[in-house]
């Protein structure tokens, strides 16, 4: 009957992590760390394209309409459905059972059973969110009478070049890692239909569950605040960080000399003790002697579709529709360029003329992090055979500025991360994404996929705003770069002489 529907697939994953989750997520369904963010609607909606695309290739199908209609006319609309021998696959079936609902993506006639398919917009499985998923559902379908003799994912290839999309999809066999799990999950929905009537949140300890496999929202409400500097903030110090507080450590500056870190750790425990920031100058100076002017600093913004796109693209390639650069002269003189894709079509043979000219008469050309430009423009080259040989030549010349920070600069308030969100307001806080309309990288993402994919759903004014929104965001981060450069510079105490060497 609808009225024992108490779980769903969501809400039973959410409570296969932790009791708490489940109850907060069925109780306090209104809270603040449930509103999903402008990005997980957009990966939301993207799924759901890759969802219905998937079936194209399962063909021949009966979909059970979701939108407004009701559970029970779904439910009964599924039951008639598998009671036709001559339909072979059904869309979005629904089945409840054990107070569990769930909805299945595609499900396959295999003799007098079926193949229960679950499409993931995903390019591997994970043993330990894909194959539980399906495991709800086997548990229900198994609960409701329905026999299942196989089970599979259906995943993205990441072999797949647009525009043969005959193998974008994968299917792969997780019938046996489902089965051992089968029994434990009928136990374990019985257990968490009676968590979530219960009239007080349950106790729950925390560990590592609180992040595997995905981030529980409510973390704040569990977790202490940690004090300033916790050894758990220790540059990749990981689990190690559990030993040390069994030991009876607690912040960095507590740690003896005897006790072994990193030469990044020592550095940071080295600060932290000082309260200011530490600097290796002269391994500093012989760093920055690779910054020979005129410096182009380039940044990149991406989109990266879960369907590709563009001839040679494959899954969640990433693919630059917005530049800045920002190129300093050998007299201290700062020029900026900036592009951002705002067409139809391939946007890689505009950002390869981008590039170009941004990066033209540059000596250095730098990036933080520069693996993430490097693959960027190695995309772009790839695509652009004519520009190919220049833009490969800068890819592999890149100097990546996070690497010179990082083995030779240690400020206490970077707090083990080396991101330039850490890094710029440390050393230069005088710059600050606060503020802007657009402050990180994956709202950046975001709003540009939605320029560019959902141009139908924007208005002319929003498309403006959203523009320079973006235009400003990506110019502050090559801006960033120029002032961490001369904040460098001062802190290696180089001469402006000196700047110019080769």
């Amino acid at each position: 009957m609808l009225s024992d529907y108490v779980l769903s697939k969501k809400t039973a994953l959410a409570g296969l992590q932790c009791h708490k989750r489940l109850w907060w997520e069925i109780n306090d369904n209104a809270a603040a760390e449930l509103r999903e963010s402008p990005a997980v609607q957009y990966r939301l909606r993207e799924g759901t394209q890759v969802g219905a695309l998937a079936r194209e290739y399962v063909p021949g199908g009966l979909l059970i309409a979701g939108g407004n209609r009701s559970i029970a006319a779904r439910l009964a609309e599924t039951r008639a459905a598998m009671a036709m021998p001559n339909l072979r696959v059904i869309y979005e079936a629904a089945f409840l059972a054990g107070a569990t609902l769930v909805f299945t993506d595609i499900l396959e006639r295999n003799g007098d059973g079926w193949n229960l398919i679950e499409v993931k917009a995903s390019t591997s499985v994970s043993a330990a969110e894909h194959v539980p998923d399906i495991a709800i559902q086997a548990a229900v379908m198994r609960a409701a009478g329905v026999d299942v003799t196989r089970y599979e994912i259906m995943r993205l290839n990441r072999e797949c070049e647009y525009p043969d999309l005959s193998n974008l999809f994968v299917r792969e066999d997780v019938t046996a890692d489902v089965r051992e799990l089968l029994d434990g999950i009928d136990g374990a929905l019985a257990d968490l239909v009676r968590v979530a009537g219960e009239s007080q949140v349950p106790d729950a300890a925390t560990g590592d569950h609180c992040s595997k496999p995905r981030a529980c929202p409510f973390t704040d409400r569990c977790w202490p605040e940690l004090p300033r500097h916790h050894v758990s903030t220790l540059y990749r110090i990981g689990k190690k960080a559990d030993t040390l507080v069994s030991q009876g450590y607690q912040t960095i500056d507590q740690l003896p000399d005897d006790v072994k870190l990193s030469a990044i750790g020592a550095r940071q425990r080295r600060a932290v003790r000082q309260g200011d920031v530490v600097v290796e100058r002269d391994a500093l100076i012989r760093a920055l002697s690779s910054l020979a002017r005129p410096v182009a600093h380039l940044d990149f913004e991406t989109v990266q579709p879960a369907i590709p796109r563009w001839t040679g693209c494959r899954p969640y390639d990433q693919i630059p529709v917005q530049l800045s650069c920002h190129v300093v002269d050998p007299d201290g003189r700062v020029r900026h360029h900036e592009w951002l894709f705002d067409g139809e079509g391939d946007p890689r043979p505009e950002a390869a003329r981008a590039i170009l000219a941004a990066c033209r008469g540059a000596r250095t050309v730098t990036a933080y992090f520069s693996t993430f430009e490097r693959d960027c423009i190695r995309r772009v080259a790839v695509a652009c055979p004519d520009d190919a040989t220049e833009l490969f030549a800068i890819a592999e010349s890149l100097v990546d500025l996070l690497p010179i920070v990082r083995e030779n600069v240690y400020h206490p308030e970077f707090h083990g991360s080396f991101s330039l969100k850490k890094v710029l307001p440390a050393l230069v806080p005088e710059l600050s994404y606060s503020g802007l309309a657009i402050a990180e990288g994956e709202t950046a993402q975001l709003q540009l996929s939605r320029m560019i994919f959902e141009r139908g759903a924007m208005s002319e004014e929003e498309r403006r705003e959203l523009r320079g929104a973006l235009l400003e965001y990506c110019k502050l981060d090559t801006q960033a770069m120029v002032a961490l450069e001369e904040r460098l510079m001062r802190l290696a105490v180089i001469p402006s002489e000196a700047r110019d060497l080769p």
